[in-house]
Parts: structure tokens; C-alpha cells; sequence
């Protein structure tokens, strides 16, 4: 019976980690639609690369997909690929995989068993689901590599909007998301020989250096454990609450409210509502940790924040297509709500002569009404490379209606724009992968004026790895010292 088990076992282990192997002639086949699809739908696919760039990132990835290979060769190839394109927005989307993909490249015993953050290079364990690694515990090298030679491996394969690479550096950590940049493509360039890391540790207190190897674990496990310890990292869309009897704290995760039940109207009214009702002096906005979502749940706290009528320009209004190739789709998988965008009314648009369709309507503004309610006293917005499409947008507006004291670090996103608000996600049909392809982008003639670049808050905090170990809040400790000597 007992050897019966042990057949089992390996049977089961060669049924989960077997490798799904694409033939050549599908993967060329897929590789032509999402060609297509990029080159005729991707409004901002030449903002940051020029047209030879982009052209020799096709050609390159065509030949990486002219053999027979693995399903997570053929994942990686088509990442290197949209990796080129410097879009945040367009990539094969983690989230949008066939639920067969996540399991075979996604659900892997090849995770470190921790949570991390990058500080100038250094990877600093922030929670540990294995109990002989501490908080605080520096990671050297992971297998007898440097971790700066990890990130400087890594770091071209992640998403983010033009040279925005802080923005990249930030997604490399592990924080608790469902999926991790690190978990799926670290294996991929450093493949695990016996599922676990060989680790080389700093412990600042007692100053040694020191060898440890743990158990490498699947995500699912991971963030279980953590939970176990009752460090559920799982945030929730926003809250409120006090530093003292003046000041407030208003955290903002997540913009978005998609299949969650949060109500952001009933959140910022009672929010302004308790914070006027105790006169507080000092609020702190603290977007640190949201990336994006829907921009109008920014624009309905902006109301409390305004005393006059704010215009916001709309800077996303250019197409790269009006009518989609009718080839294409079939491969829609979102077709069900993005069906408008197939074939849209030729006279609403202008044809620019860079290619793209200009709206017409592209030169109205959207007008931001101040509420009843308004929210008196000093407001601070806490940023961070973390902050891109819709939090980007949050930052931009309140440095430039003067709406808040920006601290922290240069936000993600890029002052040329974010190619987002509406979207198709292509499913290949031969290797199933899914890929984004963003459809509204900005005129490429006005992004050309703009810098290749993130938005730099008013007050510059710059991470410091010894508060972090100490667990000191070092851009809340600026703001704090800001509302004393204000």
C-alpha cells in the first residue's frame, strides 16, 4: 500500500509539473494576430520606440517563436515583446490567463517564501512566511547570485510607461498582490534545481552575514501562511482614521471598484463629514499604495477639496483605428462590453497626420463641481512609484490645481500619458495566451512635448533602508515635521 502511495505521488507530481509544448506553426500563427492586433489598435505603440525599434521587437520575437517550446518559453517571449513597447497598459495581463495557463506557469512550488521591498538595490524581508527568516533580514543573493544582478535581469521583462523604471523596480517586490512579477519570472531566468533557495543573509542587529536555505512554496501557500500569522497584506479600498487630535489620515489603496463593495461617495462624506465635525487641521492622503483604478472616484474627493470650479483637460483622445479588421474578432475575449469599440462613427473623428483619429470631442474638459461639504485646513498627498494610470492622473491634477503638498517619491505612470481607457483583450487561439491591447492613447505630436517621465512630488522623500528596518514610516515622518514647521 505504502508503495502504491509513492507511485501516486509521482504520478501526480509529473501531472502538475509537466510542461505544455506549443508547435512552431501555432505559435506563428498567434504571433501574426498579435502583431496585427499591436500594430493597427495600439494608439501609443511609437510614444517612447521608434518605428525601426518596434519593427526589429516583432521581427526578434517572431524568430524566438519559430520552434517548438514550452508554454512558459512562449509566456516569456510574448512578455520580452510587449516589454519593448514601454506600455504599462499592454502585456499578456497575469489576470486575464486561461485558468489552465495560471496553473501550469503561475501556481508552481517556486516562490520565495516572503514578502520583499527594494530599497537602492537591497531586498529587505518585510513579512516571512518561514520561520527562520525575520522582518527586517537583508537578502544578499538568492542560489549564489547578487540581488542587484537579479533586479538588473528582471527589471526590462516588467511593465511600465516609457523610462519610468522605478515604476518597474517598484512591481519587482513582493507585497501581497495575487500575482508577483517576481514569483513568475524569476524562475523562468533562474530555474530552481530542488525547490528551494540557497539564501545569503544581513541581520542588521547582530551585524552577521550568514547562509540559510528555505523552502521555496507556491504563491497560494505563501499568502496562506501569512495569513496564518495574521499578516494579510490584502488591502482594502480606502480608510480613515486619526494621528492626533488635528491631523486625519485618509488611505487610498485602490481606485477601483470592480466586483467589490465599496462605496467611495458614502467613504469621502463621511470622511469630510467626521473630519470637519472634529475641526481637523491636517489631512493626509495616502496614495502610496494605489496604482490606478476609475479616475472618477479621484474627481468625486476632489469635490470636497475645491472651493472654485476645476477644469481637467482631456489629454487621452486618440485612436489608432476607427473600425477594427474584421479578422481580429473573433479573438476578442471581452466582446461582451467592448463590442462599441469595433466599429466606431468615422465622423466623430479627425485623422491626424501621425496616423491616429483624433475625437472630435477631444477638446472638452470635464468640470469638477466643488461640493456643499468642504474640507478646510492643509492637505498633503503621499506618493510613490507605485501610483500610474488612474493614480497617476490623481497626483497630476492635485499638483496642478494646487490642491495638495505632494511628498514622497516620483510617482509610476509617465507625464506623456497613459494609453488605457478602453480595452481588448486578445485570446491567441492556438496557445490560449491573452494579451492587453489599450485603444485610447495622447495625440503623439503633444507627447513629444512632454518629458519621459514620472511626476516628481514638491517634497522628495528618498527611501532609507535603516528606517525601514526599524519600522519608520520615513515619508510620513517629512510630513509630520512639514505640519509642525508649516
Amino acid at each position: 500500500m505504502k508503495n502504491l502511495l509513492i507511485v501516486f505521488l509521482c504520478l501526480m507530481a509529473k501531472v502538475v509539473f509537466a510542461q505544455t509544448i506549443l508547435k512552431a506553426e501555432d505559435l506563428q500563427k498567434d504571433f501574426a494576430i498579435a502583431r496585427k492586433s499591436y500594430e493597427q489598435m495600439h494608439p501609443g505603440l511609437y510614444k517612447y520606440q521608434s518605428n525601426e525599434v518596434i519593427d526589429k521587437a516583432f521581427e526578434d520575437c517572431k524568430i524566438a517563436l519559430s520552434h517548438d517550446q514550452s508554454l512558459a518559453e512562449a509566456y516569456l517571449n510574448f512578455h520580452k515583446l510587449t516589454s519593448q513597447f514601454r506600455c504599462g497598459h499592454a502585456y499578456p495581463n497575469f489576470y486575464n490567463q486561461a485558468e489552465f495557463l495560471k496553473k501550469e506557469l503561475f501556481e508552481q512550488p517556486v516562490c520565495l517564501p516572503f514578502q520583499f521591498q527594494l530599497i537602492d538595490d537591497r531586498m529587505l524581508i518585510t513579512r516571512s512566511a518561514d520561520s527562520t527568516l525575520a522582518e527586517g533580514i537583508e537578502v544578499k543573493t538568492i542560489n549564489g547570485v547578487a540581488v542587484k544582478t537579479i533586479i538588473k535581469t528582471l527589471l526590462p521583462i516588467v511593465r511600465a510607461d516609457g523610462s519610468n523604471d522605478a515604476k518597474r523596480r517598484k512591481l519587482l517586490e513582493i507585497g501581497g498582490q495575487t500575482f508577483e512579477y517576481f514569483d513568475i519570472f524569476y524562475p523562468m531566468y533562474f530555474p530552481l534545481k530542488d525547490k528551494s533557495f540557497e539564501l545569503e543573509i544581513y541581520d542588521f542587529k547582530s551585524k552577521n552575514i550568514s547562509k540559510i536555505s528555505v523552502k521555496a512554496l507556491d504563491r497560494t501557500q505563501r499568502n496562506t501562511l501569512l495569513k496564518s500569522k495574521n499578516i494579510d497584506n490584502q488591502l482594502v479600498n480606502a480608510k480613515f482614521y486619526w494621528l492626533d487630535d488635528k491631523t486625519a489620515i485618509m488611505q487610498i489603496n485602490n481606485l477601483s471598484v470592480y466586483n467589490k463593495a465599496f462605496n467611495f461617495d458614502e467613504f469621502y462624506l463621511n470622511s469630510v463629514n467626521e473630519y470637519n465635525q472634529k475641526q481637523g487641521k491636517n489631512l493626509i492622503i495616502d496614495i502610496r499604495k494605489c496604482e490606478g483604478g476609475n479616475t472618477s472616484e479621484m474627481t468625486k474627493l476632489i469635490r470636497y477639496l475645491t472651493k472654485q470650479t476645476i477644469e481637467i483637460k482631456n489629454e487621452q483622445d486618440c485612436w489608432a483605428y476607427v473600425k477594427i479588421d474584421t479578422t481580429l474578432k473573433p479573438y476578442v475575449d471581452n466582446k461582451n462590453w467592448a463590442s462599441g469599440w469595433f466599429n466606431m462613427n468615422q465622423n466623430y473623428f479627425t485623422k491626424l497626420a501621425n496616423g491616429q483619429y483624433r475625437s472630435k470631442d477631444g477638446d472638452k474638459s470635464e468640470m469638477i463641481i466643488p461640493a456643499k461639504q468642504h474640507l478646510e485646513g492643509k492637505v498633503y498627498l503621499m506618493t510613490s512609484a507605485t501610483n500610474s494610470s488612474a493614480a497617476y492622473i490623481m497626483a497630476n491634477t492635485f499638483k496642478e490645481h494646487h490642491l495638495a503638498t505632494l511628498v514622497g517619491q516620483t510617482t509610476g505612470g509617465n507625464q506623456r500619458g497613459i494609453t488605457a481607457g478602453a480595452m481588448f483583450f486578445i485570446s491567441l487561439p492556438n496557445t490560449k495566451i491573452e494579451i492587453d491591447v489599450p485603444l485610447i492613447g495622447m495625440n503623439y505630436d503633444l507627447a513629444k512635448t512632454r518629458p519621459d517621465a514620472g511626476l516628481s512630488p514638491d517634497v522628495y522623500v528618498k527611501p532609507n533602508i535603516m528606517d525601514a528596518v526599524k519600522g519608520i514610516d520615513t515619508e510620513m515622518e517629512v510630513v509630520k515635521k512639514l505640519i509642525v514647521n508649516k
